[in-house]
């Protein structure tokens, strides 16, 4: 390598006038092309290097501005959290409260109600795999399998009794066998524990000579006679939905009266009802029993619903699918459903639900966006000093806004998730300790779309935040802040804030603004209150000081001097004002409906409880149901008889006779006397005319007037009022009352009459005594209504709910306020610091100063809870008229809707006494840990 040799090229040696002009100028753009080509070539390493290492510091920043200020990101990962659950939760809880009325409706159906049921019979019924076929799939949707059924009318010649034969798939698998065996052949058949019980004749081994009771007399139709073994006796369950309520365990007396009906159920195999119809070939006909099946088989196909799969959107579906069904099958086949009830009880509720939660929790929803706006602003108020060193090292608004996202987006996803989850949660404890039934979980999309809606909104927040500190100069961001002038002022945004809330006042006042919107209206008004004190803050603390100060007061002085200063006060006092309105409005609005829940229960039934009568085959007349009335209750302090005359036509009035003495006693006892003038009816009037009492809101007659209305007579008569009252409770619609001891005596009218006992008890011994004696007195039957099972209706709708969650929303929302009130005491601990030292620097003494820092936390507890509580009763006059108060509002005048001021002035007085206290708490240990600091310590 050492033996190289000089080499000589062309164009390459310099020449002899090496330092002419011409060749510098080649030899400088040679050299400046080389530089160029050799940049190109680097500076894209030379750029991900810088970008690297950028990217690195502002990594390796943010991290160690998450570990020394852990508390703000678990603060902002809260307010997030509180957020995005907020919007999340929504959509789950309409799917939550949906499902819990639909099951809610259809467990009120009973068993017998539970089903939908095709029923096909006749000379030729239809066969069951042509009643499945018609059977819509949307249906099929919401229910189980089906039970297929076949039952024929059966005379037993040995007892003269009606009898129903009837096989049900699987049938043996709901009963309990007590001796013998399930029939498993031909002419087989298992009878009940309960027809073994009234009769020797029926036992296991026994033959019974049955004919066919369907179509004919009985000594000329072509039903075959037969004999049935009897192989088994069982008994069974008539809450088991199997059965779907009907009572084939229970042996039933031969009806009254010559009414015939089938006195017994006798299970039999599916093979007793094989074989050929038999065919009238003349009279007498014989046939033989071996081959040939009855006449008159009805064949029911019973689909239980399932309760688990009965949605919302499913029954609407199911209501057209069982339309669809009835048009399919014809007028042939009967189809029994109660879907289509539940349907129109829960379909006003369904649309309100839609309505009523996303407004209820919207105005959480305000509460934690103020808190978020308070937080960020905070925390990138606190990083001005930082921001500014970024911009002296060269980065520029986006480098700021990278390094605040890198230190917050850990947080900010921890918030989302965390959100989301906790939405879940709270639903899942809604449905499982509150809401009636049993509703599933299910994953929700729509809560989804929610959650990323929400975490927009937040990052929006976020965003304008630190662009508004990001965008400030380095001279601005050094600088602390100015401190509040001694004017009234009133930002853009407070200013655009504040015109909404004007034109939701002015809508909700002038009845522009009904329904579930209505909800916004207390959160506009306090708003509206809280934006205004914002405005007037400073010079109202300037005045204010002014004031301690003429009168020495200088503690007083300090803490309204501090308080007006501090950053963020303003909002803490506005949160305050807001969710004190809400949690003191909402507490009335809770009391309010339990009592317009009572009132409308007492309303419809009158007393505790009423127990109808229904009658039977037996005659009954007024006075033998007065007797059975007397014989348990001789004295009357519990039951009250009445007698009602139905109206004849929708247009004509109904007469219902009470016993007026007792009806106020009994009123009285159990608390619902309304000031009904009973003692008009105490003479009862004369034959002719006798009085009555009318409800002014059904009734359109004045007292002193005539109305034509039925009586005892079978014909109309003439009434004179002598009283009336705004409602009667236990009367319904175009229904005047009169005095009974009267209006038996007109006549014994014994058709298109009701009986009923109102009763001041409901302790269920007392009223089944009762009701044996109904019975006894010849009653078919009887059914009690009690006011706590009313009110469970009426509480199970969506405007009830809402009462009750609203509780939980404003309770959160006091939780929100809180936090504010901590962060101002963390954002201003520096400010305070200083203030304080600098105050006793100038010769103030310590007891005044701790007291000026205690004073300051009270003032900002007591201004937003007083103001917010005195905000509520005025929210109340203003929403009250236009709320929704009920699904299906009632047609008395019963619903009040002014502020329940017990309730509501105890909650406000709580909340502010807990406020108080967390305000004296924080500020009794910020002026401590002031006082304990050394004197040095605030020139360092």
């Amino acid at each position: 390598m050492g033996n190289f040799k000089a080499v000589s090229r062309p164009g390459r040696q310099l020449s002899s006038d090496g330092n002419s002009p011409h060749a510098r100028r080649l030899t400088l753009e040679a050299a400046r092309e080389r530089r160029g080509h050799l940049q190109r070539l680097l500076s894209p390493m030379i750029r991900r290097e810088r970008n690297r290492g950028e990217s690195g510091d502002q990594m390796n920043l943010a991290a160690i501005a998450r570990r020394h200020r852990f508390g703000q990101s678990v603060l902002f990962a809260v307010t997030v959290c509180l957020l995005v659950a907020t919007a999340a939760v929504d959509p789950l809880l309409t799917r939550s409260f949906g499902a819990a009325l639909v099951s809610f409706h259809e467990h009120q159906q009973g068993v017998a109600g539970s089903s939908v049921v095709l029923q096909s019979g006749g000379m030729v019924p239809l066969p069951v795999k042509q009643l499945e076929h018609a059977v819509d799939a949307r249906v099929r949707a919401v229910t189980a399998q089906p039970i297929a059924s076949s039952t024929a009318l059966i005379n037993d010649l040995a007892n003269v009794d009606e009898v129903r034969l009837q096989h049900t798939d699987g049938q043996c698998a709901h009963v309990h066998i007590i001796r013998g065996r399930c029939p498993t052949a031909r002419n087989e058949v298992m009878v009940s524990q309960a027809a073994v019980s009234q009769t020797t004749r029926l036992k296991v081994g026994a033959s019974v000579p049955v004919s066919g009771a369907y179509g004919y007399p009985t000594a000329y139709h072509p039903n075959p006679r037969k004999t049935l073994r009897i192989v088994g006796i069982f008994t069974a369950s008539d809450a088991d939905p199997f059965w779907g309520g009907a009572s084939i365990g229970d042996y039933v007396p031969p009806a009254q009266a010559g009414i015939p009906g089938p006195v017994e159920y006798w299970l039999t195999d599916s093979a007793t009802f094989s074989g050929p119809l038999p065919v009238a070939q003349g009279f007498p006909i014989v046939v033989d029993p071996a081959t040939f099946s009855w006449l008159g088989i009805t064949h029911t196909l019973s689909y239980p619903v399932n309760p688990a799969k009965l949605t919302p959107a499913r029954l609407t579906a199911a209501v057209a699918g069982i339309q669809a069904t009835e048009d399919t099958v014809g007028t042939s086949v009967s189809v029994t459903e109660s879907l289509s009830a539940v349907y129109t009880a829960v379909r006003v509720d369904l649309h309100q639900v839609g309505q009523i939660l996303p407004f209820l929790l919207l105005q959480l929803g305000l509460v934690l966006l103020i808190l978020l706006v308070q937080v960020t602003s905070y925390f990138a108020t606190v990083r001005r000093g930082e921001a500014a060193v970024l911009k002296m090292r060269g980065n520029g608004t986006a480098g700021i806004l990278r390094l605040g996202a890198q230190e917050f987006a850990p947080a900010a996803s921890a918030g989302v998730v965390g959100g989301l989850a906790l939405a879940y949660v709270v639903d899942g404890l809604v449905r499982h300790l509150w809401l009636p039934g049993t509703v599933a979980a299910a994953w929700d999309w729509t809560a989804m779309v929610a959650t990323f809606a929400a975490a927009a909104l937040a990052g929006v927040v976020w965003l304008s935040c630190w662009c508004l500190m990001a965008r400030e100069s380095i001279s601005s961001l050094l600088r602390s802040r100015p401190s509040l002038g001694h004017r009234a002022h009133v930002s853009t945004p407070a200013a655009v804030l504040g015109v909404m809330c004007v034109s939701g006042v002015a809508l909700t006042v002038t009845h522009n603004l009904t329904g579930a919107p209505v909800q916004l209206a207390p959160v506009l008004l306090a708003g509206l209150v809280a934006i205004a004190l914002g405005a007037l803050l400073p010079p109202l603390a300037a005045w204010l000081v002014r004031r301690l100060l003429r009168r020495r007061r200088a503690a007083g002085a300090l803490a309204v001097a501090q308080l007006s200063r501090r950053a963020g006060a303003s909002t803490a006092v506005a949160t305050l004002i807001i969710t004190s309105a809400l949690l003191t409005l909402s507490v009335s609005l809770f009391a309010r409906a339990a009592d317009n829940r009572a009132a409308r229960a007492a309303a419809d039934l009158g007393a505790a409880a009423v127990v109808n009568a229904t009658v039977g085959a037996d005659v009954m007349n007024g006075q033998s149901f007065m007797n059975a009335v007397d014989a348990v209750d001789p004295h009357h302090r519990y039951f009250t008889p009445a007698v009602q005359i139905n109206a004849s036509s929708p247009t004509s009035n109904t007469t219902i006779g009470v016993v007026p003495a007792q009806m106020a006693y009994i009123g009285t006892r159990v608390g619902l006397s309304r000031r009904i003038p009973w003692s008009a009816l105490a003479t009862g009037g004369p034959a002719s005319r006798p009085n009555a009492l009318i409800a002014t809101w059904t009734t359109n007659a004045a007292v002193g007037s005539t109305v034509a209305a039925p009586t005892m007579d079978d014909a109309n008569g003439l009434y004179h009022v002598v009283g009336a009252a705004p409602y009667i409770p236990g009367v319904g619609a175009s229904t005047i009352v009169v005095d009974l001891r009267t209006m038996l005596s007109a006549g014994d009218r014994q058709d298109n009459l009701s009986y009923q006992v109102f009763s001041a008890t409901q302790d269920p011994r007392r009223l089944a005594t009762l009701q044996s004696a109904l019975r006894t007195a010849g009653f078919a039957s009887t059914q009690v209504r009690t006011t706590q099972q009313v009110r469970a209706g009426y509480a199970a709708t969506a405007t009830a709910w809402a009462t009750n969650l609203s509780i939980v929303v404003s309770a959160l929302s006091v939780l929100a306020a809180l936090t504010s009130v901590v962060l101002v005491a963390v954002a201003s601990r520096a400010d305070r610091q200083r203030d304080l030292r600098a105050l006793r620097t100038g010769g103030i003494s310590q007891r005044v100063l701790q007291r000026a820092t205690v004073d300051e936390f009270v003032l900002l507890a007591l201004a937003g809870s007083v103001i917010g509580a005195l905000t509520a009763p005025v929210a109340a006059w203003l929403t009250g008229p236009t709320m929704l108060w009920w699904s299906t509002p009632p047609a008395q005048p019963l619903t009040r809707t002014s502020f329940q001021w017990q309730s509501g002035a105890i909650a406000a007085l709580s909340l502010i006494v807990l406020l108080v206290l967390v305000g004296t708490v924080f500020g009794t240990r910020l002026a401590r840990s002031v006082g304990t600091e050394p004197q040095g310590h605030g020139a360092k």
